[in-house]
């Protein structure tokens, strides 16, 4: 009779347990029911039941903490109790959970909770083991800072990064600062969870540590954090432009020539307007001229090229429509003047130029003469020795799409096709360039003064050796971080 009476009672509470309405805070084990408003809990107080309560209460920030106690082994429930002012149903949580987290508590606050234990007949224990705390003035501060964009450090494309910053509570105001005593700050936002991503005011070429710290909505301000991360800003040569990154290609943030290199009189190889391109030089001496500058600097890389050309390629104000994919790419000084080109000096320099010889970078930078004017010398591969592209294509004057040469197609080094064409129709009539094969192998891109549809951004010569030169061959250096 008794076992039937248990079982009856123990129906009975759970019936009861699972008709309860929300409240504050979260068990981190089993059912919760809480009670509306503060509530008022079920059943009455039994003797025979001994729970010691609250054990500990630990965790504790400016706006949450946690209730800690030990399972009985009686006991089906938990009962929680705010008694800071009077006696305050909070909420009821299923055995044989040994925790409960407050949240939504005020800063800088005196608490007082209970907890009593519940028996399968829906009594409770009798303990008045009412445990305090306070809660901290203000957050805790953050415990994580990772640089998420750019993904590169050092980096000459990107002075205004964004941070990521862990460790942080939701409705909270997250500063960004560059020192450990955080008052210089670069940077806030309001976090909407654990994270939140602070993109910094611009930036002036230095190195830079990030610290954070954490506002609270009473406008306590956390410690500095200790966790940092750090970014630096670099400025690129004079006379270069900053490239950015191209994670497909595998290549980091560059500087590179605005325009085509020019002797400064000294044979050092500079960039600037005036003066004509550097020419009748082979490839093997024009790396030479590159890394001769110093630390850093080299003869332009394919890879680097072609992360220009990406990039010169997705923005309308290179198109002659305005339009990405629509009209023709601007071939610069190619000697047929179109849309597209136009019939300059052999070659040209200087300032007042045609603007067909300009391109727009997606960061605002501006290159000159990437298509036609010169013929510039390009290392095969990035960094390194010289090295030659594939001898393997045809000899003969292809239009890209044609190619079938399988190391430029595994190597991606085609131009992107915007939607709407076809790889058969997106041609050097859309101002992209042609390329040629042969056994020389060394690279030479962009096109000259007079090659009409065939210069072009991607335009590619692979049929010279590295030891030639020509009164339309040229180069570009770059510097790298």
């Amino acid at each position: 009779m008794n076992n039937r009476r248990n079982i009856i009672f123990t129906l009975l509470f759970f019936m009861l347990v699972l008709t309860g309405c929300e409240g504050i805070g979260t068990a981190d084990f089993g059912d919760v029911a809480n009670g509306a408003n503060g509530g008022s809990a079920s059943g009455g107080t039994s003797s025979d039941l001994t729970f010691s309560g609250i054990d500990s209460i630990n965790q504790i920030t400016d706006a949450t903490a946690r209730l800690n106690w030990t399972n009985h082994a009686d006991a089906v429930a938990y009962e929680i109790y705010n008694v800071t002012s009077g006696t305050s149903f909070i909420a009821t949580v299923m055995a044989p959970a040994t925790s409960y987290d407050l949240t939504g508590l005020n800063p800088s606050t005196a608490y007082e909770y209970r907890v009593r234990a519940k028996d399968g007949e829906g009594n409770n224990d009798s303990n008045t083991n009412d445990v305090s705390f306070t809660t901290n003035l203000a957050p805790d501060p953050p415990s994580g800072l990772a640089l998420q964009e750019p993904t590169t450090t050092p980096n000459f494309d990107d002075n205004t990064p964004t941070i990521r910053i862990s460790g942080v509570k939701n409705g909270d105001t997250i500063k960004l600062f560059t020192d450990s005593s955080c008052s210089s700050q670069v940077g806030s936002a309001v976090a909407s969870g654990t994270t939140v991503d602070i993109t910094t005011s611009s930036l002036a070429a230095a190195a830079y540590t990030f610290h954070a710290n954490a506002t609270n909505s009473s406008s306590n301000a956390s410690t500095c954090s200790s966790a940092t991360v750090s970014y630096t800003v670099e400025l690129c040569p004079t006379g270069y432009v900053a490239v950015p990154e191209n994670t497909t290609l595998g290549v980091s943030a560059f500087c590179v020539m605005q325009y085509e290199a020019k002797d400064d009189g000294s044979g050092n190889a500079i960039s600037q307007a005036g003066g004509a391109p550097w020419v009748s030089i082979n490839q093997t001496n024009s790396k030479t001229e590159c890394t001769s500058l110093g630390a850093k600097y080299d003869l332009i890389s394919n890879p680097e090229w072609i992360t220009i050309t990406y990039n010169v390629e997705a923005q309308d104000a290179n198109w002659s429509s305005g339009t990405v994919g629509s009209g023709c790419l601007f071939r610069g000084n190619n000697g047929t003047a179109d849309a597209c080109g136009y019939n300059g000096a052999d070659p040209e320099s200087g300032t007042g130029r045609d603007t067909k010889a300009k391109h727009v970078l997606s960061n605002g930078e501006e290159i000159w003469d990437l298509a036609g004017n010169v013929w510039e010398w390009v290392d095969w591969s990035l960094g390194g020795g010289l090295t030659s592209g594939p001898i393997s294509c045809t000899a003969a004057w292809t239009e890209l799409p044609d190619v079938a040469c399988g190391a430029l197609a595994a190597a991606d080094y085609m131009p992107d096709n915007p939607s709407g064409q076809t790889a058969s129709t997106y041609n050097a009539g859309f101002g992209l360039g042609r390329l040629y094969g042969g056994a020389g192998g060394a690279t030479l891109r962009g096109g000259r003064w007079n090659n009409g549809t065939i210069a072009g951004a991607f335009t590619l010569a692979l049929n010279y050796a590295p030891s030639h030169t020509g009164t339309s061959v040229g180069f570009r250096c770059v510097y790298r971080p």
